[in-house]
């Protein structure tokens, strides 16, 4: 009887422990923002301290905006003379047009009087004679040559007044790159969440891209690093209990949210290489990522911060 409820007992054991996989290879982590500066410039205001929390938008630092207005007004002025010398040859495509005109008129005249002039000449009445014939031809040819003048100048005035729009064009684009120039002497926090490394003071010189604040969303989740050899069974969606160092006796829940697309040797810096002749088989880990089920964090929400300790158990099957 008694061999019978110790192999009853072990056999349940066996049950419940290949029901659940474990691990305590397993920290919190969180989305962490390095926050830098895009333009280089002179701290001028520092709006945040160590661990305080902020909201997305909100700026918690100010650069020394002086040289960014200068080129402001730089820019502006150069809009302003560019819109001027466009309309200068807007007017000048109006004065050729209307000189075409003119022309057009002068060479219609000259050539109907050209006609006539032909017509009594050749007539024999002797009522106009050679030299008034070909003065009437000059004076035609004189036409159509201040016609064609007036067309080709039509031409550049088009021609020049493109090149001033595209002028135009280009310091306007001057002037909106200038003025996000002039923003981005505004630092703001591209999330909520809290300071978590600030290495900035007022009188810093700061260069594009320099990280000079980390900003850590409110939101933690598990990383927990299974060996290859449990993850047979383990599937998104599954139930985890999770235990984590700093709250002893405390039993957190979540979910299993999905399971890394490599091994953690994969995506380090330098990644083994098999292929050699002194190989040696070592089990991997696969990082597999836990959600929190809000509801049984308690008082503990927001006190989960990125790299606390965990221990998760998973349970993959019935």
């Amino acid at each position: 009887m008694i061999l019978a409820v110790i192999f009853y007992a072990g056999s349940r054991y066996l049950a419940f422990a290949r029901a659940r996989v474990k691990t305590d290879n397993a920290y919190l982590a969180a989305h962490i923002h390095l926050i830098s500066s895009r333009v280089a410039g002179t701290v001028n205001e520092v709006l945040v301290e160590e661990n305080q929390p902020v909201t997305a938008g909100m700026v918690v630092a100010r650069l020394d905006p002086r040289d960014f207005e200068v080129r402001h007004q730089q820019a502006l002025a150069q809009v302003a003379q560019a819109g001027a010398h466009a309309q200068e040859c807007a007017a000048g495509i109006a004065q050729a047009t209307a000189q075409i005109t003119r022309e057009r008129a002068r060479a219609t005249k000259a050539s109907n009087d050209l006609a006539r002039a032909t017509s009594l000449f050749e007539g024999g009445s002797g009522a106009i004679s050679r030299q008034e014939l070909d003065l009437a031809k000059s004076e035609s040819d004189a036409a159509d040559a201040a016609l064609l003048g007036a067309g080709s100048a039509l031409d550049s005035a088009m021609a020049a007044s493109a090149a001033a729009k595209a002028q135009q064009q280009v310091a306007e684009a001057s002037l909106h790159e200038a003025l996000l120039q002039l923003s981005y002497t505004e630092i703001v926090a591209p999330a909520a969440g809290r300071i978590g490394k600030k290495n900035l003071e007022v009188g810093n010189r700061l260069q594009p891209g320099q990280a000079v604040l980390a900003l850590v969303e409110p939101e933690a989740w598990v990383s927990a690093n299974f060996k290859e050899t449990q993850l047979a069974n383990l599937r998104p969606g599954q139930p985890v209990q999770i235990w984590v160092d700093a709250f002893p006796g405390r039993i957190f829940r979540g979910t299993v949210q999905s399971l890394a697309p490599g091994s953690g040797a994969q995506f380090a810096l330098l990644p083994p290489d098999n292929a050699t002749g002194n190989f040696t088989k070592i089990v991997q880990r696969v990082p597999v990522k836990v959600r929190f089920d809000r509801a049984s964090l308690g008082d503990c929400e927001g006190r989960l911060v990125a790299g606390m300790s965990a221990v998760v158990e998973v349970q993959v099957s019935d």
